[in-house]
């Protein structure tokens, strides 16, 4: 299997990026490509990280790491728009960019949280995510923690709330 990772910072995307990143993103939520692309230039900072997998020259997997500070002195990076495209799937893909993603937040030294539904809790196990102690305000969602340690020792010890089950 020949594909390439790359990691790029906001600033670093092209249009011509953020136009592939956008059609792949409308491939599983169907807006339409305008509001992709609307949601993209408005929630994305200069900073946020985008991991992307390419094969054959197709961008096939990304994922957007969003750099958020949780204080003055700390950040975590929140987990945004894990996706493959639906004709890769089940190739092994998901799991070279979990890996990725991974190693992206630990080399950063930070921590990083996901919300998700319920269905996708054992998908992100598989990669350490654990499960967290943090109820989101939709019941059908979970949050869910990578690197967690090295963000629960600064600030959120402070609102912990009861762990969830499943």
């Amino acid at each position: 299997m020949n594909y390439n990772l790359i990691n790029l910072k906001t600033s670093q995307l092209d249009k011509r990026l953020i136009d592939s990143i956008c059609k792949l993103k409308n491939s599983h939520w169907k807006t339409s490509l305008k509001m992709q692309k609307e949601f993209f230039i408005k929630n994305c900072k200069k900073k946020d990280s985008h991991s992307i997998l390419v094969y054959k020259k197709k961008i096939i997997g990304y994922t957007m790491l969003r750099k958020r500070k949780l204080d003055k002195k700390s950040s975590y990076l929140l987990f945004d728009t894990m996706i493959i495209n639906k004709r890769y799937r089940n190739k092994g893909f998901a799991k070279i960019l979990m890996n990725y993603n991974n190693l992206i937040i630990r080399k950063n030294k930070l921590s990083s949280i996901l919300v998700c539904e319920k269905k996708l809790v054992g998908f992100y196990k598989k990669f350490s995510w654990k499960l967290s102690e943090f109820k989101t305000k939709n019941s059908d969602k979970y949050t869910m923690s990578y690197n967690y340690e090295n963000l629960y020792n600064k600030k959120l010890s402070l609102h912990k709330n009861i762990k969830r089950k499943i």
